[in-house]
């Protein structure tokens, strides 16, 4: 189906702001913008843990940009994606995890928790900061303690 046979051209050429000669000239941009345009959609899902709990501020970045996301409290996301995209689903405590779209417009994950990582992680007062990055003294307080 050639551009000029399409609803949407139809559409355009009868706007007044947009006249056809303008269309005709720049035709292979335009082109190229409704070829983008066409070929993204809204990716929409859940990142939930081995549990099956929602996980609340889970980073989802489309692989390769700067456009991302960042999981609602009930894990819930909503990202405008390539349909060719690759995500990528990344939260303290859990393995990274790389789904490719494919032309999907829901996509559910469920990230498995990665100890290894929760090992090098130190929780302080005021913030938290990995193990080796960690400098002065460190206190343990167990549960007898208090």
């Amino acid at each position: 189906m050639k551009l000029s046979d399409s609803k949407l051209w139809n559409r355009l050429s009868a706007m007044d702001s947009v006249p056809i000669p303008d269309l005709k000239v720049f035709g292979g941009t335009l082109s190229l913008l409704l070829l983008t345009f066409c070929l993204s959609a809204q990716v929409t899902g859940t990142v939930k843990d081995d549990t099956g709990e929602g996980l609340i501020g889970v980073n989802i970045l489309v692989k390769g940009t700067s456009t991302g996301t960042v999981t609602d409290f009930d894990g819930g996301y909503s990202l405008d994606a390539p349909t060719n995209a690759t995500l990528v689903y990344s939260y303290t405590g859990y393995t990274t995890q790389e789904i490719a779209v494919d032309g999907r417009n829901t996509i559910d994950v469920i990230l498995a928790s990665d100890t290894e990582i929760l090992d090098e992680v130190v929780v302080i007062g005021y913030g938290v900061v990995r193990k080796s990055n960690l400098t002065g003294s460190v206190a343990s307080l167990g549960s007898d303690d208090i």
